[in-house]
């Protein structure tokens, strides 16, 4: 339990250093909410770092995403009542990127960008009524899910976008760390992994 309590809160530690850094320099602030389990953690972290009038929660609804998923971020919406969720969508249906791009994979992983990251950014100009908005945008991504993503430095500025800085506060974060933090803190649980489906799915 205190391995825990550590982890947590190094990892609040992290997001308000984070703010208070890149405030001063004028940037909005965003979760990107997918309805995963580490995006739950990393919504129940921030919450706790920051105040809800200092940031914005964007989910990025892909059109591809299973109905468990999409109920954990209608629970989502009511357990953090307080907060400001919002949602981002592609222009494009995923029939029609996948007509254009073909199926998403190592050398073309254009899904991310097409239904995720540039919906988001895109959202947050219309949220803010600011064309050139820069971001900082708190990510669930994790180390441990992939060779690529153990190279990933916890703070990346413009990986995927020219005005957006990624912050990871659980990179260095485990499975095992995560499911604790979820049952410890007594958050919802996307059902789907009940059901032995893979993270990168969500």
């Amino acid at each position: 339990e205190s391995t825990m309590k550590g982890l947590e809160q190094k990892a609040i530690l992290f997001i308000r250093e984070k703010y208070e850094e890149f405030k001063r320099e004028g940037y909005a602030f965003v979760v990107a909410f997918s309805g995963g389990k580490d995006s739950l953690v990393l919504l129940d972290l921030v919450s706790k770092a920051l105040s809800p009038d200092e940031f914005k929660v964007i989910f990025s609804n892909t059109g591809m995403e299973l109905e468990s998923t999409l109920e954990a971020v209608r629970k989502a919406k009511q357990h953090w009542c307080h907060l400001q969720f919002f949602e981002a969508q592609s222009h494009l249906s995923p029939n029609q990127t996948w007509e254009e791009f073909g199926p998403p994979g190592r050398r073309m992983r254009w899904c991310c960008a097409v239904h995720k990251s540039v919906p988001t950014m895109l959202k947050l100009r219309e949220i803010t009524n600011n064309y050139n908005v820069q971001a900082v945008i708190f990510d669930g991504v994790r180390a441990e899910e992939s060779a690529s993503r153990s190279n990933y430095e916890e703070v990346t500025a413009g990986a995927k976008n020219i005005n957006q800085i990624n912050c990871s506060p659980i990179l260095k974060w485990n499975s095992a760390e995560i499911y604790l933090h979820l049952l410890q803190n007594n958050i919802l649980f996307n059902s789907v992994y009940r059901y032995g489906v893979c993270a990168q799915l969500i």
